[in-house]
């Protein structure tokens, strides 16, 4: 059994049409290429070349270009409907914080696309990438936030001891960091507390998770005349405990979702998380929602429902005896696995946690547009 996971509803369209039969325009054949970008040359203001451990790779005006927090086509001009940059822009254009070679030269890149049999070329659907797939988890041992979201000029983070790195946000439009979560990826508000609150202790540390690039040079403290070292220049932190005394929106229930994985003719399965109103100690706040209606006082409240469209119908996902969410520590936080049996994946869902059984009840939050990764089984 062959198991192709299709990395974004772009490559999914893009690919749904290959031709699998021999024609005078000879056969397309799916390719996946992931390498270090050592070129990329230009033809016009829509097409140009790129060369990845030696492939060149051909891009025109369909190509997607895409990185973990974006994309060329939704990275707009203020005030247009225009791409704040062009193909070249993004693929060589502005250095990112702390690299040596422009844009994304040098960096790895994802490319999926067709060989032509009779042509001899490959045209890439979508070109991704987030430079470099630098990870590091660990323990939060030193912080400074005194901003919201942990971005001011002097605001870090280091990890893993005094020489561990820092890591200081990507404040690059093409790879604009994600804002920090809790361990149930909620939004955080690091204004709720004193600049070192991530700071746990030796009995109750603070763990995490980074990815985004290493510096090739040193550029931390930032702004300073003469950096002292390099960072970890983030896209992606993640906590890896509850934090109701920092999460952003403590008086309101909140859904996030993890992942949404759908496998055609098996299986959808979404995960993720909710929250009770909660305060900093992490009991229920309770009252009631701005529509009047009685808040949860635990996240093992309600029923988390599902919904995608499928060839243009709406298809509804409950587990099959509208288990509610699983209560976690602290009880006002929750945790929510969704299966069901499906034919065909669509290419996102809303998902809602409701009050109970009864649809026309308002939900007490929903997270909607989530992508899904889709997997076919051939």
């Amino acid at each position: 059994m062959f198991r192709k996971l299709l990395k974004s509803a772009a490559a999914a369209v893009a690919l749904a049409g290959v031709c699998a039969t021999a024609t005078a325009q000879g056969v397309d054949v799916e390719i996946e290429i992931e390498g270090p970008l050592s070129a990329y040359t230009a033809t016009t203001a829509t097409s140009g070349a790129l060369t990845v451990m030696n492939n060149r790779v051909l891009v025109n005006s369909a190509t997607e270009f895409v990185s973990p927090t974006g994309s060329r086509s939704s990275i707009l001009r203020p005030g247009t409907r225009n791409p704040l940059y062009n193909m070249t822009q993004w693929m060589r254009g502005g250095t990112y914080n702390g690299r040596v070679r422009p844009g994304l030269l040098g960096g790895t890149v994802i490319v999926t696309g067709v060989f032509n049999s009779l042509t001899q070329t490959i045209t890439a659907s979508e070109v991704f990438s987030d430079v470099a797939e630098n990870v590091i988890l660990g323990v939060v041992t030193d912080a400074r936030c005194s901003t919201a979201k942990c971005d001011g000029p002097t605001d870090y983070i280091r990890g893993n001891g005094p020489t561990g790195p820092v890591f200081i946000p990507n404040k690059d439009p093409r790879l604009t960091a994600l804002p920090i979560t809790d361990g149930g990826l909620f939004e955080l508000d690091f204004t709720r507390a004193a600049p070192n609150a991530l700071v746990g202790t030796g009995a109750a540390p603070t763990t995490f998770a980074g990815e985004g690039y290493f510096s090739d040079d040193k550029i931390f403290p930032v702004d300073a005349p003469a950096p002292l070292e390099q960072a970890l220049v983030y896209w992606a932190f993640e906590l890896g405990e509850a934090r109701p005394d920092l999460i952003a929106n403590p008086t309101i229930p909140e859904i996030s979702s993890l992942r949404v994985r759908c496998t055609e003719g098996s299986r959808i399965e979404v995960r993720g998380f909710v929250h009770a109103p909660v305060n900093p100690d992490g009991t229920a706040l309770g009252g009631r929602t701005a529509s009047g209606d009685l808040n949860p006082l635990t996240g093992g409240q309600g029923r988390i429902r599902v919904t995608m469209v499928v060839n243009g119908v709406l298809r509804t996902f409950l587990d099959a005896d509208n288990a509610p969410p699983l209560a976690d520590l602290p009880t006002t936080y929750g945790v929510y696995t969704l299966r069901q049996d499906i034919g065909q994946c669509g290419t996102s869902v809303n998902v809602y946690w409701d009050r109970g059984a009864n649809e026309t009840l308002r939900p007490w939050a929903q997270v909607l547009n989530v992508p899904v990764d889709r997997l076919r089984e051939e």
